[in-house]
C-alpha cells in the first residue's frame, strides 16, 4: 500500500511539473511578442530630427510657417499672438528674422502632427555661433509665451528657462 502512495505522488509531482513547464512556456511565449511588437511596430528609433534643406516659404505668424515642401509647421511649446492682437506683428517679424533664408533643422517630439495636420516640432537655425533654438528665442526675446499642450512638452521646461 505504502508503494501505491509513493506511486500517486510521484505521478501528482510529474503532472504539477508538466503543468508548471507548461505555464513558464506561455509567459516566454507572451513577454517574446511584447517585446517584439515593441521593437518592430511601437518603438521609436530616434530618428526625430528631419532637415528641411528646401528652407522655409513663408511665416504664417509668430509660431507657424510653411516649408518650401508645402508643409506646416508649428512649434512646440510657443504661442504667440494671433492676427489683430497686440504683438502678432512683432512676433511674425521675429520669425521671419529668424527662419527666412536659412537652414534649419526640425526635431519632433512625441506628436507628429496636431489636429490641424501641422508638423509639431522644435525649430533650429544655424547662426554665426553655432545652433539657434528658435522656439527658446521667441520666449526669450518676449515674442510668446510657454504654451504646455498635448505630450509634447520635453523642452517646454528649457524654453521657459528663458523668462528666468
Amino acid at each position: 500500500m505504502r508503494k501505491l502512495n509513493l506511486f500517486k505522488q510521484f505521478n501528482a509531482l510529474v503532472g504539477m511539473e508538466k503543468r508548471l513547464m507548461v505555464v513558464v512556456f506561455v509567459l516566454v511565449v507572451v513577454i517574446l511578442l511584447g517585446f517584439s511588437f515593441y521593437l518592430f511596430i511601437g518603438y521609436d528609433s530616434g530618428d526625430s530630427e528631419i532637415n528641411a534643406k528646401e528652407g522655409v516659404a513663408e511665416v504664417i505668424d509668430g509660431d507657424t510657417f510653411r516649408l518650401d515642401s508645402g508643409e506646416v509647421v508649428r512649434l512646440i511649446c510657443v504661442d504667440t499672438p494671433e492676427k489683430g492682437k497686440a504683438g502678432y506683428e512683432e512676433a511674425k517679424t521675429f520669425l521671419e528674422g529668424l527662419l527666412l533664408n536659412n537652414e534649419i533643422r526640425l526635431e519632433s517630439d512625441v506628436d507628429d502632427k496636431d489636429s490641424y495636420g501641422r508638423l509639431l516640432r522644435y525649430v533650429y537655425v544655424t547662426g554665426v555661433n553655432g545652433e539657434v533654438f528658435v522656439n527658446k528665442e521667441i520666449v526669450s526675446g518676449g515674442f510668446g509665451s510657454v504654451f504646455r499642450y498635448g505630450n509634447d512638452t520635453a523642452r517646454c521646461g528649457e524654453i521657459g528657462e528663458a523668462n528666468n
